[in-house]
């Protein structure tokens, strides 16, 4: 599995549709931050992306894919300083026909969810930029994400059968071609994960790291595998990486662990043990600190939130 594939397998994506809509001038939606990213595609028109950090807006043409990092609040609108109300509102409008226009000087959005933060995440995950912003030029220069952008679009456009089954495993996708284009696009030397997965003595720890979570690992090991010094080791991972070697080994494991909970009816203990802890105690200890609340209590609101997520999404289309 390439390194890429590994680090996405290991979160729950849990994509989910937000809405749809054709929406006439002027419009304005406000997203609140929250646990998970969002990703927007600009099918028809063009928008303005207001982001909080940012001097000024950002404009979102026809064909533009962007995925805003969880925790970001953003707003979406045409024109720039269009009034904004919150999107599950405007959304409630277009889908009760107010707002929504079959006219030339519409936008069409495609607005989703994903829970790449959920619980205790991949490490690297928190290390991408608040915003990704793929033109139409770099998605038509994709051919595997050209193509899964154009899918959405007749899946968006038709309420064909099996649309809540179909929408988030095209969007799962279109996340992952997504990030490999952004990545492909990024020069060396620009740090974070990129670097890190460049980087042979890097990338080969972090594989052994990822294969072998339950060995003891020490840092001075850790350098002997990356063929570097001690102190050249631990100064090159944690800047490339964004924490040091032993915080990345301890939240790999938890990554592990909160799948396991999420995923399978293992015991705390069994689990426990096949993330390399010799007690459910000290487990559960190293869980809390990280995960910021026991495995039992994570299990049951994974559960329940998985739930929810299987209900229909709405739609405006």
């Amino acid at each position: 599995m390439d390194a890429l594939s590994e680090i996405l397998s290991s979160v729950r994506l849990g994509s989910a549709v937000i809405g749809y809509a054709r929406l006439a001038l002027p419009w304005g939606v406000a997203v609140d931050p929250a646990r998970g990213a969002a990703i927007h595609l600009v099918q028809n028109g063009n928008c303005w992306l207001r982001l909080p950090d940012a001097e000024a807006p950002i404009n979102v043409s026809e064909g533009d894919i962007i995925l805003v990092a969880s925790g970001v609040a953003h707003a979406l609108s045409n024109p720039a300083d269009a009034p904004l109300a919150p999107i599950a509102a405007m959304l409630s409008k277009a889908a009760a026909g107010n707002g929504y226009s079959n006219g030339i000087e519409a936008t069409t959005l495609l607005c989703a969810k994903f829970s790449l933060d959920e619980g205790a995440p991949h490490p690297m995950i928190s290390l991408l930029p608040p915003l990704i912003h793929l033109t139409r030029e770099q998605v038509e220069a994709n051919p595997p994400l050209h193509l899964v952008a154009e899918l959405l679009r007749l899946e968006a456009a038709k309420d064909m059968t099996g649309h809540d089954i179909v929408a988030p495993r095209l969007l799962d996708s279109a996340l992952v071609f997504l990030l490999r284009a952004w990545l492909d696009s990024q020069p060396l030397g620009g740090g974070g994960w990129f670097d890190a997965l460049r980087d042979n003595g890097i990338a080969r720890v972090l594989r052994l790291i990822h294969e072998a979570p339950t060995e003891p690992w020490t840092v001075n090991e850790l350098a002997k595998r990356a063929q570097q010094s001690r102190a050249t080791f631990a100064r090159r991972f944690t800047r490339l990486v964004g924490v040091p070697p032993l915080t990345y080994v301890a939240r790999w494991r938890m990554n592990l662990a909160a799948r396991a909970l999420r995923e399978t009816n293992q015991t705390v203990e069994g689990i426990a043990h096949t993330v390399g802890y010799e007690s459910a105690s000290s487990f559960s200890q190293a869980f809390n600190r990280i995960v910021g609340q026991a495995p039992g209590a994570y299990r049951s609101r994974s559960r329940m939130a998985e739930r929810d997520a299987t209900r229909p999404s709405p739609r405006t289309d």
